[in-house]
This record gives C-alpha cells, sequence and structure tokens, in this order.
C-alpha cells in the first residue's frame, strides 16, 4: 500500500484496486493547498457529517475529487463495516476512527479526534502496521497524555503524524510543532519521505517506532 499526505489529515492510501481518501473537507477548512484527486473511497471523521451524504456534492469538492477505478466515489461517514475493492474498513459505532485492512497489512486513521476520546477504544486494536494521528494537541486535538496512552495501547510499527501547527494554517489555536512533539517523546527514529510504500511487518519486541513524516 502507498500513502501520501495531501496536507493537513488529508492521506491519499492506494493499492492496485482501490484508492482512498481520508477528510479532504478538513484540507479544505485548513486554508492550506488543495490539488486535485483520484479516489474511489473518501472517508470522513468529523463528527457533523456523521451519517451524512453526499458531502462532497454539498461542499463543491466533485471537482477536485474524482473516481479512480471505480464509475463512482464511495463516501463513507457513518460507522460500519465496508469492503471495497480487497480493503476492509472499519468505523466502530462509539468510534471516530477507522481500521483500513489489505489483506494481513492494518492502517490505522486516527483522522481528527479530540481530546473527548474514550482511548480504551485503543486497546483492541492488534497488528498495527501504521498509525495515522493528529498531534497538534491545542483546543482541536488530543493532549500529549492521551496520545502516549494510545501509543502504548497500539505500539504501531510506523507513526505518521499529521494535524500538527505549520504555516499557512487558518485552524486551532495553539498547537504545537512537529519538533515540540518529537522533543516531548524522545523519539529517536524519525525522518521526512514524500510518501512511503508499506507491508506487512512481522511482530516483534520492544520495537522502536518509526516517526515519519509525509512532505
Amino acid at each position: 500500500m502507498k500513502i501520501k499526505n495531501l496536507g493537513w489529515s488529508s492521506f491519499y492510501l492506494s493499492t492496485k484496486d482501490i484508492s482512498v481518501l481520508t477528510d479532504p473537507l478538513s484540507l479544505k477548512k485548513s486554508g492550506l493547498s488543495f490539488t486535485k484527486s483520484k479516489a474511489d473511497v473518501v472517508l470522513f471523521t468529523e463528527s457533523s457529517l456523521k451519517r451524512e451524504e453526499e458531502i462532497l456534492e454539498k461542499n463543491k469538492l466533485t471537482t477536485k475529487i474524482v473516481p479512480d477505478h471505480r464509475d463512482t466515489t464511495i463516501e463513507i461517514s457513518s460507522p460500519g463495516e465496508y469492503e471495497v475493492g480487497g480493503v476492509m474498513i472499519r468505523r466502530g459505532v462509539d468510534s471516530p476512527f477507522y481500521t483500513i485492512d489489505e489483506t494481513i497489512l492494518r492502517v490505522v486513521y486516527m483522522g481528527l479526534v479530540d481530546n473527548s476520546l474514550d482511548v480504551s477504544l485503543t486497546k483492541d486494536l492488534d497488528g498495527v502496521d501504521v498509525l495515522i494521528l493528529p498531534i497538534g494537541n491545542g483546543d482541536l486535538f488530543l493532549d500529549y497524555d492521551k496520545i502516549e496512552k494510545i501509543l502504548n495501547y497500539i505500539d504501531p510499527t510506523i507513526l505518521l503524524p499529521c494535524s500538527f501547527k505549520q504555516p499557512g494554517l487558518k485552524v486551532g489555536k495553539d498547537l504545537k510543532t512537529k519538533e515540540e512533539f518529537i522533543k516531548h517523546f524522545g523519539f529517536t527514529n524519525v525522518r521526512e519521505e514524500s510518501y512511503i510504500n508499506v507491508s506487512p511487518t512481522p511482530e516483534q519486541e520492544n520495537k522502536n517506532i518509526e516517526v515519519i513524516f509525509l512532505t
């Protein structure tokens, strides 16, 4: 699976049969640049959009996001299980986040989770290869204490941080920078990439989480 960050909390995940785009409306609201994208499935995590339909059309995004391998783009904002193109997408009834499984590869997309999240919901997320997590803290997202608990519960192989302080933002107050995040948690295995190709990884004890900022 190939993963790119389009900006803010919007990620593009693609296999040979399907492409998934996360939270494009949030990217539009952020004030950061928004390029035209192809997507077979679009995921929304904003609580106000739960069970909404035709979100792309209502927000004038149908010219920005067009189908990739399919005739139409599927929009998902409600809890449930969805199988598209060999990828299983799940969202729990009380959960603001998604798990995305391709065979034995698992990605967890936390999206726009705020500090009201019950972190115990993440306890049973086993075998997570990639965790996409907002790290900006501030008034919009999880605080560092909850992030630490989530990382302990999930123990991902790769952490893809998103939604932190950066030039051009029009949302959020008192957001933390990526440098503040790295310093607070003491991460040493950190790098930047334009995209990553990920595959399932064997389980290992005492692994060092790899932190990758997609630019």
